[in-house]
């Protein structure tokens, strides 16, 4: 494999603060995305998203090189799941319901056995040839969130004074929170993530890439993937310009904090597999 480029940071800027983590290792690839927790919630000193995020890259590392997708991610849920517990434990917390253990997306290449794996919505692009995905409930909350943000402007409000107090992470905080209950379901609304249950098969995505020549692999944080990083992360700031609040050109469930560089973290490796 030829990695060409990667780059990866955090919503803030450069620092520590970054649930998002690019894995490279000799049998494999990731791009692993951790879930933000709403509710501020940690573990062994770090956000969920980024305790997530850090022990499946660890474990991915450890899995057999010729690992199957489905025995790969019912080993990363098992370590998952047996550390958040181990740590819990020892920091005398307790997980009101499973959807508040860490939680991640996932999207790895396998060296040995030629396949891209995906788990959730990050993205993937195959010799210029892009695979996305959102989930139906998410369209539904971004949607919501225009609405009200345009009912406020309506209302005499301005963009910048909704950027500085977004009144929509408390509109969505409790939609969102109970909506996690389709986390890893099988039916309508269900989606999957890695977060110490069960993935359905039917959430586990398997895509031959034997014939690829280059592969690209980027976490949500990027709204639109482009053949090259710098085309992508050029993307990316015309509509942090243009839309700092998130809800016109590519609405999303939140938008640019005060002080931070970006809606969300974001991940981008591009890489020739053979």
């Amino acid at each position: 494999m030829k990695i060409i480029e990667q780059f990866t940071e955090g919503k803030a800027g450069p620092g520590d603060l970054n649930d998002d983590f690019i894995a490279v290792s000799e049998n494999f690839i990731a791009v692993i995305d951790g879930a933000t927790s709403r509710a501020g919630h940690t573990l062994d000193g770090l956000p969920n998203g980024q305790f997530a995020s850090r022990t499946i890259a660890n474990a991915l590392e450890n899995l057999d090189r010729d690992i199957s997708a489905r025995g790969a991610v019912d080993r990363l849920t098992e370590i998952l799941l047996t550390e958040a517990e181990r740590v819990a434990a020892s920091e005398k917390k307790q997980f009101r319901e499973i959807w508040d253990f860490p939680a991640a997306a996932l999207l790895v290449y396998s060296v040995a056995r030629r396949e891209i794996w995906r788990v959730a919505d990050s993205s993937f692009v195959v010799d210029g040839r892009g695979h996305f995905t959102t989930f139906p409930q998410e369209r539904t909350w971004c949607e919501l969130r225009r609405a009200y943000l345009c009912a406020e402007i309506a209302r005499g409000k301005s963009e910048k004074e909704l950027q500085e107090n977004d009144p929509t992470w408390e509109l969505l905080t409790p939609l969102i929170s109970e909506c996690k209950v389709f986390a890893n379901y099988e039916g309508p609304y269900g989606y999957g993530v890695i977060n110490g249950t069960k993935v359905p098969d039917v959430h586990v995505e398997v895509y031959p890439a034997g014939h690829a020549n280059e592969i690209i692999f980027a976490s949500d944080g990027y709204p639109e993937v482009e053949p090259t990083l710098a085309e992508t992360e050029r993307y990316l700031n015309s509509v942090l310009r243009d839309d700092p609040l998130m809800y016109k050109i590519h609405p999303q469930v939140k938008g640019v904090k005060k002080g931070h560089v970006s809606f969300d973290d974001r991940s981008y490796i591009r890489f020739r597999p053979k």
